[in-house]
């Protein structure tokens, strides 16, 4: 099972099912996010619409009412994380939102 390790300003350093540190890239995320909103917005994309996307700063989506609760980060493939608790899915949550990044919810 995947592990966060830290919440970084930059991202997320974890372990991956081999114990193998990784890290996901925050700023990597929003970008993929920005071209996936793109594409499905195609022409209502407009100034407006995309002002909004990007200073929004969305790295993943939050599945926080999910049993188990878990969090999936707009990496190229999506990286899924799942939590025992809402409260451990919580403490990673606030640690993006200190970052200056944030989640969409899931439900």
């Amino acid at each position: 099972m995947k592990e966060i390790v830290e919440v970084t300003l930059n991202g997320i350093n974890y372990l991956d099912e081999e114990g193998n540190q990784k890290f996901i890239d925050f700023e990597s995320c929003h970008q993929n996010n920005l071209m996936d909103i793109k594409k499905r917005l195609d022409s209502q994309y407009i100034d407006e619409k995309k002002e909004f996307w990007e200073k929004a700063k969305y790295v993943g989506v939050r599945f926080a009412l999910s049993d188990p609760p878990a969090i999936e980060f707009y990496t190229v493939p999506r990286i899924h994380f799942v939590f025992s608790t809402r409260v451990s899915l919580y403490e990673v949550l606030v640690a993006i939102k200190k970052a200056g990044w944030r989640t969409n919810d899931g439900e």
